[in-house]
């Protein structure tokens, strides 16, 4: 549940907000870093270690890859709205 949380907090949250105050898009991929980062290690958690157990390295590195895509779709959208509340508001 906790790492559910972190993720929605992780891909909408800081983006909308990041955008909303107008921070730049340097910025912006240094936050995209620390998501990514947060993603590794989420997956290290026990739930992906079962998949570590049964799939090895590849499932990992599948799963990882499918997180940082995940927040980097769902992040970018989540700055423009952002930027564009601040914009009308």
């Amino acid at each position: 549940m906790l790492q559910i949380l972190g993720r929605v907090f992780l891909a909408i949250l800081v983006p909308t907000y990041l955008g909303y105050v107008g921070a730049s898009l340097n910025m912006f991929d240094v936050y995209l870093l620390v998501a990514a980062s947060w993603s590794l290690w989420a997956y290290g958690q026990p739930g992906p270690q079962e998949l570590w157990e049964s799939g090895g390295i590849i499932a990992i590195i599948k799963g990882w890859l499918v997180m940082v895509f995940a927040i980097l779709l769902v992040a970018g959208p989540a700055y423009g709205i952002g930027y564009l509340i601040s914009k009308y508001v």
